[in-house]
């Protein structure tokens, strides 16, 4: 997969984007360690750009978007995204984003471009490609009473098909 199958644009290297990638990494090198796979930072932060479509951490560095989300209110209705689901490297199309009654905790629905197995077991799968999960207003994954928890991360935003 190349950056151009994601529809990511080149952009001057933005420190903010360094950092929101660093952030990816360290949950995926977390996510990797309870499943017992040990990886180092340098290794978590290839495999990170590589699941974003990037050749390599430089590549990703230098073509991130400015538009990483920093806040729920910078997504929206329509709105193609990069980011994780339950470990899983994903891409898709924000279907909705409404306010929960928690304070700081929203429900975001989401139309991935390919369907992911949610189940953790050799005897049998489940794919999901609709999905609806809760996140704080930094995009991060949280339970229903706003503690941090599994599920979507909404990591990048993409452009979608016409270029917008």
């Amino acid at each position: 997969m190349t950056s151009n199958s994601l529809n990511i644009s080149r952009a001057d290297i933005d420190t903010d984007a360094t950092e929101q990638f660093k952030a990816q990494a360290k949950r995926l090198r977390k996510a990797l360690a309870a499943r017992d796979v040990s990886i180092s930072h340098a290794g978590s932060l290839e495999l990170l750009a590589q699941s974003h479509g990037f050749r390599d951490w430089n590549t990703a560095v230098a073509m991130a978007r400015r538009n990483i989300p920093t806040n729920v209110s910078d997504l929206g209705i329509g709105k193609r995204f990069a980011g994780s689901y339950l470990g899983h490297a994903v891409t898709g199309l924000i279907r909705s984003v409404t306010a929960t009654p928690t304070p700081g905790v929203f429900r975001v629905e989401v139309h991935l471009d390919e369907p992911v197995d949610v189940v953790e077991s050799k005897r049998f799968s489940g794919y999901r490609q609709r999905i609806a999960s809760r996140i704080n207003e930094h995009c991060e994954p949280v339970l229903v009473n706003g503690m941090a928890g599994p599920g979507l991360s909404i990591d990048l935003l993409l452009r979608d098909q016409d270029g917008q």
